[in-house]
Protein backbone atom coordinates (compact mmCIF):
# COMPACT_ATOMS: atom_id res chain seq x y z
CA UNK A 1 0.00 0.00 0.00
CA UNK A 2 0.99 3.68 -0.55
CA UNK A 3 1.59 4.63 3.39
CA UNK A 4 3.28 2.56 5.28
CA UNK A 5 1.98 0.11 7.90
CA UNK A 6 4.58 2.31 11.08
CA UNK A 7 3.17 5.66 9.99
CA UNK A 8 -0.44 4.81 10.54
CA UNK A 9 0.46 2.53 13.70
CA UNK A 10 2.38 6.02 15.04
CA UNK A 11 -0.52 7.97 14.31
CA UNK A 12 -2.99 5.79 15.91
CA UNK A 13 -0.40 5.52 18.78
CA UNK A 14 -0.37 9.30 19.01
CA UNK A 15 -4.06 9.17 18.92
CA UNK A 16 -4.87 7.00 22.00
CA UNK A 17 -1.82 9.22 23.92
CA UNK A 18 -5.15 12.21 23.45
CA UNK A 19 -7.56 9.90 23.80
CA UNK A 20 -6.81 6.88 25.81
CA UNK A 21 -10.40 5.98 26.53
CA UNK A 22 -10.66 4.50 23.10
CA UNK A 23 -7.81 2.46 23.39
CA UNK A 24 -10.50 -1.29 23.54
CA UNK A 25 -11.75 0.11 19.89
CA UNK A 26 -7.67 0.19 18.43
CA UNK A 27 -5.86 -1.97 20.36
CA UNK A 28 -6.73 -4.57 18.16
CA UNK A 29 -5.67 -2.91 15.07
CA UNK A 30 -2.38 -1.69 17.00
CA UNK A 31 -1.37 -5.44 17.46
CA UNK A 32 -2.64 -6.27 13.96
CA UNK A 33 0.03 -3.32 12.61
CA UNK A 34 2.84 -4.66 14.84
CA UNK A 35 2.45 -8.10 14.03
CA UNK A 36 3.78 -6.95 10.30
CA UNK A 37 -0.11 -6.04 9.19
CA UNK A 38 -1.13 -9.77 8.08
CA UNK A 39 -5.00 -9.95 7.61
CA UNK A 40 -5.12 -5.58 7.18
CA UNK A 41 -5.25 -4.05 3.36
CA UNK A 42 -4.90 -0.90 4.28
CA UNK A 43 -8.55 0.22 3.52
CA UNK A 44 -8.27 4.13 5.12
CA UNK A 45 -10.57 6.61 4.32
CA UNK A 46 -9.61 10.38 5.43
CA UNK A 47 -11.09 13.52 5.74
CA UNK A 48 -10.53 17.05 6.99
CA UNK A 49 -12.42 19.69 8.94
CA UNK A 50 -11.56 23.21 7.60
CA UNK A 51 -11.89 26.10 9.31
CA UNK A 52 -12.01 29.37 8.44
CA UNK A 53 -11.62 32.79 10.07
CA UNK A 54 -14.85 33.23 11.31
CA UNK A 55 -14.54 29.69 13.00
CA UNK A 56 -16.68 28.50 10.23
CA UNK A 57 -16.31 24.47 8.98
CA UNK A 58 -16.56 23.59 5.27
CA UNK A 59 -18.97 20.89 3.93
CA UNK A 60 -19.30 19.19 0.67
CA UNK A 61 -23.24 18.11 -0.44
CA UNK A 62 -22.92 14.56 -1.37
CA UNK A 63 -25.76 14.27 -3.99
CA UNK A 64 -26.47 10.83 -3.27
CA UNK A 65 -27.31 10.57 0.02
CA UNK A 66 -28.59 14.20 0.47
CA UNK A 67 -26.19 14.94 3.12
CA UNK A 68 -23.13 17.07 4.28
CA UNK A 69 -19.84 15.99 5.23
CA UNK A 70 -16.44 17.76 5.64
CA UNK A 71 -14.23 17.10 1.84
CA UNK A 72 -12.69 13.61 1.82
CA UNK A 73 -11.71 10.54 0.07
CA UNK A 74 -9.39 7.62 0.12
CA UNK A 75 -5.61 7.76 0.14
CA UNK A 76 -3.72 7.40 -3.53
CA UNK A 77 -0.48 5.55 -4.85
CA UNK A 78 1.80 8.97 -4.27
CA UNK A 79 0.55 9.60 -0.90
CA UNK A 80 3.40 8.77 2.25
CA UNK A 81 1.33 10.40 5.20
CA UNK A 82 -2.38 10.49 6.23
CA UNK A 83 -2.11 14.41 6.83
CA UNK A 84 -1.02 14.71 3.49
CA UNK A 85 -3.04 13.05 2.04
CA UNK A 86 -6.13 14.45 3.28
CA UNK A 87 -4.62 18.09 2.36
CA UNK A 88 -3.98 16.37 -0.93
CA UNK A 89 -7.96 15.28 -1.06
CA UNK A 90 -8.96 18.81 -0.19
CA UNK A 91 -7.16 20.88 -2.41
CA UNK A 92 -8.29 18.48 -5.29
CA UNK A 93 -12.00 18.67 -4.64
CA UNK A 94 -12.35 22.46 -3.42
CA UNK A 95 -9.30 24.27 -4.50
CA UNK A 96 -7.98 25.45 -1.10
CA UNK A 97 -4.30 24.86 -0.11
CA UNK A 98 -1.87 26.15 2.33
CA UNK A 99 -3.94 24.70 5.13
CA UNK A 100 -2.59 25.27 9.27
CA UNK A 101 -2.69 21.88 10.84
CA UNK A 102 -4.65 22.41 14.13
CA UNK A 103 -4.42 19.57 17.43
CA UNK A 104 -0.90 19.58 16.43
CA UNK A 105 -1.51 18.17 13.45
CA UNK A 106 -2.67 15.03 14.99
CA UNK A 107 -6.15 13.07 14.38
CA UNK A 108 -9.21 14.47 15.56
CA UNK A 109 -11.38 11.29 15.35
CA UNK A 110 -10.56 7.59 14.59
CA UNK A 111 -13.64 5.48 14.12
CA UNK A 112 -13.24 1.90 13.11
CA UNK A 113 -16.02 0.66 10.99
CA UNK A 114 -16.54 -3.17 10.05
CA UNK A 115 -17.84 -3.45 6.22
CA UNK A 116 -19.53 -6.58 5.38
CA UNK A 117 -19.17 -9.16 2.23
CA UNK A 118 -20.63 -7.93 -0.91
CA UNK A 119 -20.92 -10.89 -3.23
CA UNK A 120 -21.29 -8.67 -6.49
CA UNK A 121 -18.44 -7.19 -6.62
CA UNK A 122 -17.39 -9.83 -4.61
CA UNK A 123 -15.53 -8.49 -1.54
CA UNK A 124 -14.69 -10.06 1.22
CA UNK A 125 -15.82 -8.48 4.84
CA UNK A 126 -13.17 -6.13 6.45
CA UNK A 127 -12.57 -3.22 8.92
CA UNK A 128 -12.04 0.29 7.36
CA UNK A 129 -10.72 3.15 9.26
CA UNK A 130 -12.00 6.97 9.02
CA UNK A 131 -9.13 9.50 9.78
CA UNK A 132 -10.32 13.03 10.35
CA UNK A 133 -7.89 16.09 10.65
CA UNK A 134 -8.74 19.35 11.80
CA UNK A 135 -7.10 22.28 9.86
CA UNK A 136 -7.43 26.13 9.26
CA UNK A 137 -7.92 28.53 6.16
CA UNK A 138 -6.94 32.54 6.56
CA UNK A 139 -10.01 34.54 5.59
CA UNK A 140 -12.91 32.35 3.72
CA UNK A 141 -12.07 31.30 0.57
CA UNK A 142 -14.50 30.95 -2.47
CA UNK A 143 -14.79 27.04 -3.22
CA UNK A 144 -14.77 26.31 -6.87
CA UNK A 145 -17.09 23.20 -7.81
CA UNK A 146 -15.31 20.58 -9.63
CA UNK A 147 -17.27 19.97 -12.98
CA UNK A 148 -16.23 15.88 -12.73
CA UNK A 149 -17.61 15.92 -9.03
CA UNK A 150 -20.39 18.16 -9.17
CA UNK A 151 -20.77 18.72 -5.18
CA UNK A 152 -21.92 22.22 -3.46
CA UNK A 153 -19.45 23.13 -0.96
CA UNK A 154 -21.07 25.47 2.02
CA UNK A 155 -19.66 27.10 4.87
CA UNK A 156 -21.37 26.55 7.98
CA UNK A 157 -21.13 26.59 11.65
CA UNK A 158 -19.89 23.77 13.55
CA UNK A 159 -23.06 22.93 14.85
CA UNK A 160 -24.07 21.49 11.62
CA UNK A 161 -21.30 18.62 11.75
CA UNK A 162 -23.62 15.59 11.55
CA UNK A 163 -21.29 13.71 13.83
CA UNK A 164 -21.71 14.22 17.20
CA UNK A 165 -18.50 13.38 18.29
CA UNK A 166 -16.61 14.66 15.92
CA UNK A 167 -18.75 17.95 16.17
CA UNK A 168 -17.75 18.07 19.93
CA UNK A 169 -14.30 18.15 19.53
CA UNK A 170 -14.59 20.50 16.71
CA UNK A 171 -15.92 23.07 19.06
CA UNK A 172 -13.74 22.16 21.60
CA UNK A 173 -10.46 22.50 19.99
CA UNK A 174 -12.15 25.86 18.80
CA UNK A 175 -12.41 27.17 22.55
CA UNK A 176 -16.35 26.82 23.01
CA UNK A 177 -17.22 25.78 25.24
CA UNK A 178 -13.71 26.43 27.16
CA UNK A 179 -11.39 23.96 27.85
CA UNK A 180 -12.77 21.87 30.60
CA UNK A 181 -15.93 23.15 30.85
CA UNK A 182 -19.59 21.67 30.32
CA UNK A 183 -21.57 24.03 27.67
CA UNK A 184 -24.13 24.38 30.39
CA UNK A 185 -21.41 26.20 32.62
CA UNK A 186 -20.91 28.46 29.60
CA UNK A 187 -24.04 30.10 28.73
CA UNK A 188 -22.86 33.13 26.51
CA UNK A 189 -19.80 35.35 25.74
CA UNK A 190 -19.41 39.15 26.10
CA UNK A 191 -17.44 40.81 23.63
CA UNK A 192 -16.64 44.64 25.35
CA UNK A 193 -15.66 47.36 22.35
CA UNK A 194 -14.20 50.42 24.38
CA UNK A 195 -13.51 53.46 22.35
CA UNK A 196 -11.48 56.69 23.05
CA UNK A 197 -11.76 60.05 21.56
CA UNK A 198 -10.28 58.99 18.73
CA UNK A 199 -12.25 56.87 17.76
CA UNK A 200 -9.93 53.73 17.84
CA UNK A 201 -10.84 50.30 19.45
CA UNK A 202 -9.01 48.78 22.53
CA UNK A 203 -7.76 45.65 21.68
CA UNK A 204 -5.44 42.45 22.86
CA UNK A 205 -3.55 39.96 20.90
CA UNK A 206 -4.96 36.41 21.90
CA UNK A 207 -2.66 33.91 22.43
CA UNK A 208 -1.84 31.92 20.07
CA UNK A 209 -2.67 28.08 21.28
CA UNK A 210 -4.90 25.48 20.54
CA UNK A 211 -7.90 25.32 23.28
CA UNK A 212 -8.80 29.16 23.08
CA UNK A 213 -10.98 31.10 20.91
CA UNK A 214 -9.47 32.48 17.49
CA UNK A 215 -5.95 32.19 18.86
CA UNK A 216 -3.48 34.22 17.76
CA UNK A 217 -5.99 37.58 16.38
CA UNK A 218 -6.44 40.71 17.65
CA UNK A 219 -9.97 40.89 19.14
CA UNK A 220 -11.37 43.31 21.95
CA UNK A 221 -11.60 42.65 25.38
CA UNK A 222 -14.41 40.08 26.72
CA UNK A 223 -14.86 36.16 27.36
CA UNK A 224 -17.58 33.84 28.65
CA UNK A 225 -19.83 34.33 31.65
CA UNK A 226 -19.09 32.79 34.94
CA UNK A 227 -21.60 31.63 37.01
CA UNK A 228 -21.43 34.43 39.62
CA UNK A 229 -21.75 36.97 36.58
CA UNK A 230 -25.83 38.58 36.92
CA UNK A 231 -25.89 39.39 33.51
CA UNK A 232 -23.93 40.23 30.39
CA UNK A 233 -22.74 43.64 31.13
CA UNK A 234 -21.69 42.09 34.69
CA UNK A 235 -19.40 39.91 32.35
CA UNK A 236 -18.41 42.06 30.55
CA UNK A 237 -17.25 44.34 33.61
CA UNK A 238 -15.44 41.40 34.92
CA UNK A 239 -13.71 40.66 31.81
CA UNK A 240 -12.40 44.57 31.64
CA UNK A 241 -10.96 43.76 35.24
CA UNK A 242 -9.42 40.40 34.57
CA UNK A 243 -7.60 40.75 31.07
CA UNK A 244 -6.61 44.23 30.72
CA UNK A 245 -7.08 45.79 34.80
CA UNK A 246 -9.80 48.37 33.77
CA UNK A 247 -12.06 49.39 35.92
CA UNK A 248 -14.70 52.12 36.37
CA UNK A 249 -16.14 51.95 32.81
CA UNK A 250 -19.96 52.58 32.25
CA UNK A 251 -20.91 49.98 29.59
CA UNK A 252 -23.72 49.75 27.47
CA UNK A 253 -25.53 46.63 25.51
CA UNK A 254 -25.47 47.24 21.80
CA UNK A 255 -26.84 44.43 20.21
CA UNK A 256 -26.75 40.11 20.35
CA UNK A 257 -25.56 38.02 17.76
CA UNK A 258 -25.91 33.89 17.12
CA UNK A 259 -22.81 32.91 16.73
CA UNK A 260 -23.38 29.09 15.95
CA UNK A 261 -25.69 28.14 18.95
CA UNK A 262 -23.29 29.81 21.41
CA UNK A 263 -24.96 33.96 22.08
CA UNK A 264 -22.45 36.55 22.29
CA UNK A 265 -23.32 39.88 24.18
CA UNK A 266 -21.77 43.05 22.51
CA UNK A 267 -21.38 46.10 24.80
CA UNK A 268 -19.82 49.71 24.40
CA UNK A 269 -18.02 51.57 26.77
CA UNK A 270 -15.44 54.80 26.39
CA UNK A 271 -12.18 55.15 28.42
CA UNK A 272 -9.52 57.93 27.03
CA UNK A 273 -6.85 56.48 28.71
CA UNK A 274 -3.03 54.92 28.02
CA UNK A 275 -3.17 51.18 27.30
CA UNK A 276 0.40 50.81 27.98
CA UNK A 277 -0.56 52.00 31.43
CA UNK A 278 -3.19 48.66 31.68
CA UNK A 279 -1.92 44.97 33.02
CA UNK A 280 -2.05 42.61 30.46
CA UNK A 281 -3.56 39.55 31.95
CA UNK A 282 -4.72 37.49 29.18
CA UNK A 283 -2.66 37.41 25.52
CA UNK A 284 0.48 39.08 24.24
CA UNK A 285 0.08 42.51 23.03
CA UNK A 286 -2.62 45.24 24.35
CA UNK A 287 -3.20 48.59 21.96
CA UNK A 288 -5.51 51.07 20.70
CA UNK A 289 -6.41 49.91 16.98
CA UNK A 290 -7.79 52.67 14.31
CA UNK A 291 -11.16 50.80 12.38
CA UNK A 292 -8.91 51.87 9.04
CA UNK A 293 -6.36 49.64 10.16
CA UNK A 294 -8.40 46.29 10.66
CA UNK A 295 -7.68 44.23 7.47
CA UNK A 296 -4.51 44.57 8.33
CA UNK A 297 -4.63 42.70 11.05
CA UNK A 298 -5.40 39.19 11.97
CA UNK A 299 -8.71 39.25 13.30
CA UNK A 300 -11.52 36.79 13.49
CA UNK A 301 -13.80 37.62 10.50
CA UNK A 302 -17.52 37.86 13.15
CA UNK A 303 -15.22 40.04 15.52
CA UNK A 304 -14.25 42.66 12.94
CA UNK A 305 -18.11 42.94 11.63
CA UNK A 306 -19.60 42.90 15.18
CA UNK A 307 -16.80 45.37 16.33
CA UNK A 308 -17.45 47.78 13.11
CA UNK A 309 -21.45 47.67 13.54
CA UNK A 310 -20.81 49.14 16.81
CA UNK A 311 -18.72 51.70 15.65
CA UNK A 312 -21.72 52.72 13.24
CA UNK A 313 -24.06 52.90 15.67
CA UNK A 314 -22.10 54.96 18.06
CA UNK A 315 -20.26 57.55 14.90
CA UNK A 316 -22.17 60.67 14.58
CA UNK A 317 -23.48 61.03 10.81
CA UNK A 318 -22.83 64.29 9.00
CA UNK A 319 -25.90 66.12 7.43
CA UNK A 320 -27.37 64.98 5.23
CA UNK A 321 -27.80 62.33 7.72
CA UNK A 322 -29.86 59.60 5.23
CA UNK A 323 -30.92 57.03 8.21
CA UNK A 324 -33.95 56.71 10.18
CA UNK A 325 -34.72 54.94 13.55
CA UNK A 326 -37.16 52.69 14.98
CA UNK A 327 -37.87 50.69 18.50
CA UNK A 328 -39.61 47.55 18.47
CA UNK A 329 -40.45 47.21 22.54
CA UNK A 330 -42.05 44.37 23.36
CA UNK A 331 -44.07 42.93 26.55
CA UNK A 332 -43.58 39.50 27.73
CA UNK A 333 -46.52 38.40 25.61
CA UNK A 334 -44.35 39.47 22.44
CA UNK A 335 -46.96 42.42 21.73
CA UNK A 336 -45.52 45.55 20.56
CA UNK A 337 -46.22 48.68 21.82
CA UNK A 338 -46.85 51.27 18.72
CA UNK A 339 -48.36 54.54 17.88
CA UNK A 340 -50.86 55.60 15.91
CA UNK A 341 -49.70 58.55 13.61
CA UNK A 342 -51.59 62.11 13.34
CA UNK A 343 -53.85 62.03 10.78
CA UNK A 344 -52.09 65.14 9.23
CA UNK A 345 -51.06 65.70 5.54
CA UNK A 346 -47.82 67.09 6.18
CA UNK A 347 -46.64 64.32 7.89
CA UNK A 348 -45.54 60.91 6.20
CA UNK A 349 -48.24 57.81 6.39
CA UNK A 350 -50.70 59.77 8.36
CA UNK A 351 -52.80 57.99 10.49
CA UNK A 352 -51.13 54.95 10.22
CA UNK A 353 -49.69 52.52 12.95
CA UNK A 354 -46.04 52.49 13.55
CA UNK A 355 -43.39 51.62 16.30
CA UNK A 356 -41.82 54.88 17.77
CA UNK A 357 -38.62 55.98 16.58
CA UNK A 358 -37.71 59.21 14.35
CA UNK A 359 -34.38 60.82 12.57
CA UNK A 360 -31.35 61.92 14.03
CA UNK A 361 -30.41 65.65 15.19
CA UNK A 362 -26.66 67.47 14.94
CA UNK A 363 -26.17 66.66 18.44
CA UNK A 364 -26.86 62.86 17.69
CA UNK A 365 -23.60 60.39 18.32
CA UNK A 366 -24.77 57.66 15.98
CA UNK A 367 -28.06 55.89 15.44
CA UNK A 368 -28.06 54.38 19.00
CA UNK A 369 -28.34 57.40 20.51
CA UNK A 370 -30.69 59.02 18.42
CA UNK A 371 -33.21 56.24 19.30
CA UNK A 372 -33.10 56.53 22.99
CA UNK A 373 -33.56 60.64 22.52
CA UNK A 374 -36.64 59.47 20.58
CA UNK A 375 -38.15 57.16 22.63
CA UNK A 376 -37.57 59.35 25.40
CA UNK A 377 -38.92 62.84 23.76
CA UNK A 378 -42.15 60.36 22.15
CA UNK A 379 -43.06 58.22 25.28
CA UNK A 380 -41.17 59.32 28.20
CA UNK A 381 -39.33 56.05 28.48
CA UNK A 382 -35.85 55.43 29.24
CA UNK A 383 -34.73 51.36 29.19
CA UNK A 384 -31.82 49.65 27.19
CA UNK A 385 -32.22 49.56 23.29
CA UNK A 386 -30.61 46.90 21.61
CA UNK A 387 -29.58 47.37 17.35
CA UNK A 388 -31.64 44.13 15.78
CA UNK A 389 -31.24 45.02 12.13
CA UNK A 390 -30.93 48.34 9.02
CA UNK A 391 -32.69 48.19 6.75
CA UNK A 392 -31.72 49.63 3.59
CA UNK A 393 -34.54 51.09 0.93
CA UNK A 394 -33.85 51.20 -2.64
CA UNK A 395 -33.24 55.11 -2.14
CA UNK A 396 -29.88 53.78 -0.09
CA UNK A 397 -31.81 55.53 3.08
CA UNK A 398 -31.14 52.88 6.21
CA UNK A 399 -33.13 52.81 9.04
CA UNK A 400 -31.91 51.08 12.17
CA UNK A 401 -34.20 48.92 13.95
CA UNK A 402 -33.62 48.69 17.54
CA UNK A 403 -35.48 46.35 20.12
CA UNK A 404 -36.40 46.24 24.06
CA UNK A 405 -38.28 45.10 26.56
CA UNK A 406 -41.01 47.05 28.73
CA UNK A 407 -43.77 45.52 30.61
CA UNK A 408 -45.95 48.42 31.85
CA UNK A 409 -49.28 50.11 31.08
CA UNK A 410 -49.08 52.20 28.00
CA UNK A 411 -52.05 54.72 29.21
CA UNK A 412 -49.57 55.51 32.01
CA UNK A 413 -47.22 57.25 29.10
CA UNK A 414 -47.44 60.64 28.04
CA UNK A 415 -47.53 60.69 24.13
CA UNK A 416 -45.64 63.62 22.69
CA UNK A 417 -46.57 62.57 18.58
CA UNK A 418 -49.40 60.72 17.52
CA UNK A 419 -53.25 60.11 18.72
CA UNK A 420 -52.92 56.47 20.40
CA UNK A 421 -50.45 54.20 22.00
CA UNK A 422 -51.34 50.47 22.54
CA UNK A 423 -50.11 46.84 22.68
CA UNK A 424 -50.23 45.08 19.36
CA UNK A 425 -50.00 41.52 18.54
CA UNK A 426 -47.83 40.98 15.48
CA UNK A 427 -48.64 38.16 14.78
CA UNK A 428 -52.06 39.47 13.12
CA UNK A 429 -51.71 42.97 11.86
CA UNK A 430 -53.84 42.75 8.67
CA UNK A 431 -56.93 44.80 10.10
CA UNK A 432 -54.21 47.49 10.77
CA UNK A 433 -53.29 50.81 8.29
CA UNK A 434 -49.43 50.57 8.74
CA UNK A 435 -46.66 51.60 5.81
CA UNK A 436 -44.62 48.60 3.84
CA UNK A 437 -41.43 49.49 6.31
CA UNK A 438 -43.14 49.97 9.60
CA UNK A 439 -44.84 46.66 8.61
CA UNK A 440 -41.88 44.97 7.78
CA UNK A 441 -40.29 45.88 10.81
CA UNK A 442 -42.58 44.53 12.80
CA UNK A 443 -42.33 41.31 11.47
CA UNK A 444 -38.63 41.58 11.18
CA UNK A 445 -38.51 41.71 14.87
CA UNK A 446 -41.66 38.74 15.15
CA UNK A 447 -39.21 35.97 12.92
CA UNK A 448 -36.14 37.25 15.15
CA UNK A 449 -38.00 35.49 18.27
CA UNK A 450 -39.06 32.77 16.05
CA UNK A 451 -35.52 32.17 14.92
CA UNK A 452 -34.12 32.77 18.47
CA UNK A 453 -37.25 29.86 20.02
CA UNK A 454 -35.93 27.07 17.23
CA UNK A 455 -31.97 27.59 18.05
CA UNK A 456 -32.74 27.52 21.74
CA UNK A 457 -35.41 24.23 21.04
CA UNK A 458 -32.01 22.71 18.85
CA UNK A 459 -33.17 23.83 15.58
CA UNK A 460 -30.79 24.90 12.74
CA UNK A 461 -32.48 24.10 9.72
CA UNK A 462 -35.55 27.07 9.28
CA UNK A 463 -38.10 26.68 6.54
CA UNK A 464 -40.91 29.10 5.78
CA UNK A 465 -44.12 28.44 3.73
CA UNK A 466 -47.19 30.64 2.80
CA UNK A 467 -50.56 30.27 2.95
CA UNK A 468 -51.64 32.36 -0.14
CA UNK A 469 -55.55 33.10 -0.43
CA UNK A 470 -57.65 34.05 -3.52
CA UNK A 471 -61.39 34.01 -3.36
CA UNK A 472 -61.50 31.16 -0.44
CA UNK A 473 -58.52 29.37 -2.00
CA UNK A 474 -55.41 27.82 -0.91
CA UNK A 475 -52.45 27.61 -3.33
CA UNK A 476 -50.64 24.10 -3.70
CA UNK A 477 -47.71 22.79 -5.46
CA UNK A 478 -46.97 19.72 -6.15
CA UNK A 479 -42.87 17.93 -5.69
CA UNK A 480 -41.67 16.74 -9.11
CA UNK A 481 -40.75 12.90 -9.35
CA UNK A 482 -36.77 11.91 -8.42
CA UNK A 483 -37.34 14.28 -5.15
CA UNK A 484 -37.41 14.30 -1.87
CA UNK A 485 -41.01 13.30 -0.98
CA UNK A 486 -41.83 13.28 -4.16
CA UNK A 487 -45.88 13.29 -5.63
CA UNK A 488 -46.52 15.63 -2.66
CA UNK A 489 -48.47 18.49 -2.26
CA UNK A 490 -46.79 21.41 -0.49
CA UNK A 491 -47.18 25.52 -0.02
CA UNK A 492 -44.82 27.25 -1.78
CA UNK A 493 -42.04 27.90 0.21
CA UNK A 494 -38.27 27.51 0.54
CA UNK A 495 -35.27 27.04 3.13
CA UNK A 496 -33.77 29.93 5.13
CA UNK A 497 -30.61 30.52 3.65
CA UNK A 498 -27.19 31.49 5.40
CA UNK A 499 -27.98 34.73 7.94
CA UNK A 500 -31.33 35.39 6.27
CA UNK A 501 -34.51 36.13 8.12
CA UNK A 502 -37.40 34.12 8.04
CA UNK A 503 -39.44 36.93 7.09
CA UNK A 504 -36.99 37.61 3.85
CA UNK A 505 -37.04 33.75 3.27
CA UNK A 506 -40.45 33.88 2.75
CA UNK A 507 -40.52 36.73 0.71
CA UNK A 508 -37.74 35.21 -1.47
CA UNK A 509 -39.14 31.84 -2.13
CA UNK A 510 -43.01 32.76 -2.58
CA UNK A 511 -41.81 35.18 -5.71
CA UNK A 512 -39.02 32.34 -6.95
CA UNK A 513 -41.17 29.33 -6.43
CA UNK A 514 -44.61 30.69 -8.09
CA UNK A 515 -43.43 34.29 -9.99
CA UNK A 516 -46.41 35.76 -8.01
CA UNK A 517 -45.56 39.46 -7.18
CA UNK A 518 -44.67 40.57 -3.13
CA UNK A 519 -47.72 40.72 -1.24
CA UNK A 520 -48.07 41.87 2.08
CA UNK A 521 -48.30 39.56 5.32
CA UNK A 522 -51.59 38.84 6.99
CA UNK A 523 -50.89 36.48 9.97
CA UNK A 524 -48.61 34.34 11.28
CA UNK A 525 -50.15 30.83 11.56
CA UNK A 526 -47.40 29.11 13.68
CA UNK A 527 -44.65 26.45 12.58
CA UNK A 528 -44.42 22.30 11.35
CA UNK A 529 -41.07 20.42 12.72
CA UNK A 530 -40.62 17.61 9.71
CA UNK A 531 -37.57 15.59 9.13
CA UNK A 532 -35.81 16.74 6.11
CA UNK A 533 -33.92 14.93 3.60
CA UNK A 534 -30.82 14.97 5.56
CA UNK A 535 -32.26 12.60 8.58
CA UNK A 536 -32.09 16.09 10.30
CA UNK A 537 -35.47 18.31 12.21
CA UNK A 538 -36.46 21.25 10.36
CA UNK A 539 -38.71 23.89 11.16
CA UNK A 540 -41.17 25.73 8.83
CA UNK A 541 -42.94 28.88 9.85
CA UNK A 542 -46.15 29.15 8.18
CA UNK A 543 -47.61 32.67 7.49
CA UNK A 544 -50.89 33.99 5.31
CA UNK A 545 -51.00 35.80 2.43
CA UNK A 546 -54.23 37.48 0.60
CA UNK A 547 -53.34 38.17 -3.10
CA UNK A 548 -55.79 40.09 -5.66
CA UNK A 549 -53.56 38.29 -8.22
CA UNK A 550 -54.06 34.48 -8.88
CA UNK A 551 -51.78 34.00 -11.44
CA UNK A 552 -49.99 33.39 -13.95
CA UNK A 553 -47.92 30.92 -11.49
CA UNK A 554 -44.77 30.41 -12.63
CA UNK A 555 -43.53 27.20 -11.80
CA UNK A 556 -39.73 26.51 -10.88
CA UNK A 557 -39.01 23.57 -8.71
CA UNK A 558 -42.42 21.91 -8.80
CA UNK A 559 -44.41 20.05 -12.08
CA UNK A 560 -48.16 21.11 -10.74
CA UNK A 561 -49.93 24.05 -9.12
CA UNK A 562 -53.75 23.97 -7.64
CA UNK A 563 -55.73 25.95 -5.90
CA UNK A 564 -57.96 24.59 -3.60
CA UNK A 565 -60.85 25.60 -1.89
CA UNK A 566 -60.36 25.85 2.04
CA UNK A 567 -63.61 23.72 2.39
CA UNK A 568 -62.50 20.97 0.18
CA UNK A 569 -60.32 18.22 1.26
CA UNK A 570 -56.13 18.53 1.59
CA UNK A 571 -54.57 16.80 -1.29
CA UNK A 572 -52.05 14.38 -0.85
CA UNK A 573 -49.19 15.79 1.69
CA UNK A 574 -47.41 15.37 4.50
CA UNK A 575 -48.45 14.29 7.63
CA UNK A 576 -46.83 16.98 9.83
CA UNK A 577 -48.56 19.75 7.29
CA UNK A 578 -52.15 17.77 7.35
CA UNK A 579 -52.07 18.05 10.97
CA UNK A 580 -50.96 21.61 11.11
CA UNK A 581 -53.00 22.66 8.46
CA UNK A 582 -56.60 21.06 10.22
CA UNK A 583 -55.89 22.17 13.50
CA UNK A 584 -55.44 25.60 12.13
CA UNK A 585 -58.72 25.38 10.45
CA UNK A 586 -60.39 24.02 13.35
CA UNK A 587 -58.10 25.80 16.30
CA UNK A 588 -60.93 23.71 18.78
CA UNK A 589 -59.99 20.62 17.82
Amino acid sequence: MAIPLPHIHDVLTAYLGRYPAERGLLDPLLDLLAAGGAGFDGRVRISGVVVNDGDEVLLVHDEASGRRFPPGGSCGPGDRTLAGAVQRVIEEKTGIAGLKPLCGGEPLLIEVETIEACPEPHEPAHQRIDVSFLFRTRGTPGVPVDAAEPARAQWVGPSQLGDAELRARVLSALGRPRHGRPAEEDPYGTLVVITNEAGEVLMHLRDDKEGIWAPGTWAPLGGGAEPGDADPLATGVRELREEAGLEGVALTLMFRVDSDRYPVHVCHGRWNGDAKTLILGEGTDLAFIAPADFDQLPMNTSVKEDTRRVMDLITAKAPPYGYGTLALIRNTAGHLLMHRRDDNPDICWPGTWSPNGGKPEADDAGPAATIRREVLEEIGLQLPLEHLFTHTADSGHHTYVFQGQWDGDPDTLVLTEGTDLAFIDPRDMQRLPMSPLARYAALRGLSADLEDQAHADGIRDLACAALIVHDDAVLFMRRPPDTHLDGTWELPGGHCEKNESVLDCLTRTVRGTTGLPSTPVDRYLGHVDFTNARGGLSRQFVFTLATDQPGPVVLTGHDRHQWIPQTDGLPSTTEELRAFLLAAHNPRS
